[in-house]
């Protein structure tokens, strides 16, 4: 039986609900005289390929893989960090002139009613003006861009962090999703085991007192757990339902056919064993506490920037301008070009203090950047601390709730045992197996459990990649 599970990709606890049915064949070796033994053998071995493919399950890396191309929140990163990107362009455009024409056209309607001076003419005249002005402006000195170029670095940086963070909180989402189908599909198994035990000690029961060997008691009592199994039952397929939708939120996809966890597979405490080796990875590399890091940075690039303010820039301005007049207030019409170049110092004086007031804003929010570094530094270390004891007593926990399960099936057998020769009610029977079936699940959910946490230990050092992935793939099948 654990063979064939292995072929088809279910967990044991799967494989429990079902009845083991031999399969019987019917060797027929008459063919007809039309149809070739080779061509028999091609189409026995294709219906094995086509069986072999869709009995394979979705592995956890594919299911990330499709998670990276169909995730809303990562897309979403992805495009902020590009977004952000540009930021050290728009930085570099301050450094750069910029060039700009003008181009204007009036029609003019003059009338003339009366006037002394003799150049005037008295009447009307309707005449166009052309005016062209190309105007280059090179910056020299401007301390605001010289900090906003700087700045820009560390904003660029605080993207990069933040997206690979987003990324590795992606593969972390994808695996919790992906373990909680896992662990409610044996759910599901075991409510169905669980619910067919029960229904064997009802009709022990109900056998027993048409027999007149039992009592009413009995049957009520294992009736009331027969409807209690059916409702764990229907609420374990919801609960399987909805976590399946869970995964698709995030992969895209309605993932039906998955990999099931191994009945065993190695349990490794953290290396290093020690918890403070990780705490200086994690304060050192994790990525959120970088891209804080980097916010610090910036929020005191931006008082730098704002103080900026009160220094003097230098510019070069250069306009090449052509005018042409159909006419003129003196009459007739002209046609001038001219072409200036200007030297611009600006220094300024006083502006009601608005550089004084942006300067303290971008204080206010330096300080308070530094408290939210302190703030996710803590944060981290805290999750490092929890991920470490959570992986190193799962280990523990996981062999504990193993024996557990032998002893607590050996204890039903017995009970059941007691209660055929007569020794035992139904009631301990009922409790036995309702005790066994509770510590199955707590078995299965713990070590699924220990796979999560070592993720987020690694999450936490700043060091969970794929790799990390396909080491915990390898205890799925």
């Amino acid at each position: 039986m654990a063979r064939q599970g292995a072929k088809t990709g279910r967990s044991p606890l799967q494989q429990e609900s079902e009845l083991t049915l031999e399969p019987t064949f019917t060797a027929d070796r008459t063919f007809h005289p039309g149809v070739s033994h080779r061509v028999f053998l091609c189409a026995c071995l294709c219906a094995a390929l086509v069986f072999s493919i869709s009995a394979r399950g979705e592995t956890l890396l594919e299911a990330y893989k499709l998670a990276l191309q169909s995730d809303p929140k990562y897309k979403g990163a992805q495009a902020e960090a590009l977004a952000v990107g540009t930021a050290i362009d728009q930085a570099i455009a301050g450094f750069l002139p910029t060039i700009k024409l003008d181009l204007d056209s009036t029609d003019s309607r003059q009338r003339v009613l009366s006037s002394q001076n003799i150049t005037f003419n008295a009447g009307l005249a309707t005449y166009p003006t052309k005016n062209y002005t190309l105007s280059v402006n090179q910056p020299i000195f401007r301390k605001d861009v010289i900090e906003r170029y700087g700045q820009a670095q560390s904003v660029v940086k605080q993207a990069g962090y933040t997206l690979l963070a987003a990324e590795q909180d992606l593969l972390l989402r994808t695996t919790a999703a992906y373990l909680v189908v896992l662990a409610a599909t044996d759910n599901v198994a075991l409510a169905r085991t669980e619910r067919e035990t029960v229904g064997k000690v009802l009709e022990f029961a109900s056998e027993k007192l048409s027999r007149g060997l039992g009592t009413i008691t009995n049957k009520h009592d294992a009736t009331a757990r027969f409807a209690a199994a059916q409702a764990r039952e229907i609420e374990a397929q919801h609960k399987l339902r909805d976590a399946r939708q869970a995964l698709r939120e995030i992969t895209g996809k309605l993932i039906d056919n998955m990999q099931a966890l191994r009945e065993e597979f190695p349990l490794e405490a953290p290396q290093p064993a020690a918890v403070e080796p990780w705490l200086e990875s994690a304060l050192e590399q994790n990525l959120l506490l970088r891209a804080k890091r980097e916010a610090v940075e910036v929020a005191q690039q931006e008082i730098d920037r704002q103080r900026a303010g009160y220094f003097p820039s230098l510019s070069i301005l250069a306009t090449h301008n052509r005018r042409d007049a159909g006419s003129t207030l003196y009459g007739g019409g002209s046609d001038t070009e001219t072409t200036d170049v200007t030297l611009r110092l600006s220094v300024p004086i006083f502006e009601g203090g608005l550089t004084t007031a942006t300067t303290q804003e971008a204080a206010h929010r330096y300080q308070r950047s530094l408290e939210e570094l302190e703030q996710e530094r803590r944060t981290v270390e805290r999750a490092t601390r929890a991920s470490f004891d959570a992986t190193v007593s799962g280990v523990a926990l996981v062999d504990a709730l193993k024996h557990g399960v032998v002893a607590q099936q050996s204890a039903l057998e017995a009970k059941a045992e007691g209660a055929k020769s007569g020794l035992y009610a139904v009631m301990p029977v009922l409790d036995a197996t309702r005790d066994l079936y509770l510590v199955k699940r707590d078995y299965a959910q713990a070590r699924y459990d220990y796979l999560y946490n070592r993720l987020r230990l690694k999450q936490a050092a700043g060091t969970l990649s794929e790799i990390d992935l396909v080491q915990i793939g390898a205890a799925l099948q």
